[in-house]
């Protein structure tokens, strides 16, 4: 399929989703996901949107406890720019779909309509679905006509950037181990001209034989140990 076909196959599912009644919502919602999934245009679009996406965060930005319910109630707070929104709205349903949310109790909990459940998932529906649906349209007929970059070009973009940022990252950081060996080995070479010093200083010194041979032998053990480290750089 070319992008307008792959746009139409979205609409469709998506105005399916709208029209429906809930008892096939999890079906239309399934099915809507299906299109994203056959959709390379539309895979790269949300893949884009996805990226540095905090799920968990938007959570607590979106769907907030309602100043005017009960305390178990809460509200969908609508994102305001359409990255957010493609990020937050498929994250959700992909939610529902799995069943790791309920969307009964997900429509009761923020989309709650004076204890009418039909009026709770139209809210759900024009709150969260139309505007979901809209922004991808918007964006998807924006990319047919040339308006914005192709969403599958700035992924290979994005691609190509990261894989030179993972190599840039990686020479830098053999240049600083390098660098750190060098340091540190000419900081073992001061070391062991130090101890050589001492050891001179001990030798030229009045102090009784027995002393000397003790600072000597204490001298010559660090010095060996400071040639181990040399040899294994």
């Amino acid at each position: 399929m070319d992008k307008k076909e792959q746009l139409n196959a979205f609409i469709s599912a998506g105005e399916d989703l709208i029209l429906s009644k809930y008892i096939l919502a999890d079906v239309k919602i399934a099915n809507l996901l299906k299109a994203i999934a056959q959709s390379e245009t539309l895979l790269a679009l949300f893949k884009n949107c996805l990226t540095g996406f905090d799920y968990k965060s938007a959570k607590k930005k979106y769907l907030v406890k309602s100043p005017y319910l009960s305390s178990d109630k809460g509200e969908f707070v609508l994102p305001k720019n359409s990255r957010e929104l493609l990020a937050f709205g498929f994250y959700t349903l992909m939610d529902i779909d799995s069943k790791n949310v309920q969307l009964s109790d997900f429509i009761n909990k923020y989309f709650y309509e004076d204890g009418s459940f039909s009026a709770g998932y139209s809210a759900f529906v024009n709150g969260m679905i139309k505007p979901f649906v809209g922004a991808v349209k918007t964006l998807m007929e924006n990319v047919i006509e040339g308006k914005i970059q192709d969403p599958e070009d700035a992924l290979k973009q994005a691609e190509i950037e990261h894989e030179k940022k993972c190599e840039s990252d990686k020479i830098q950081a053999e240049k600083d181990q390098e660098l750190s060996k060098k340091v540190y080995g000419e900081n073992v070479k001061t070391i062991k001209n130090l101890l050589l010093l001492d050891k001179d200083k001990i030798e030229k010194n009045d102090n009784k034989k027995s002393k000397k041979e003790d600072f000597l032998l204490v001298i010559d053990m660090l010095a060996n140990a400071v040639e181990s480290e040399i040899k294994m750089l």
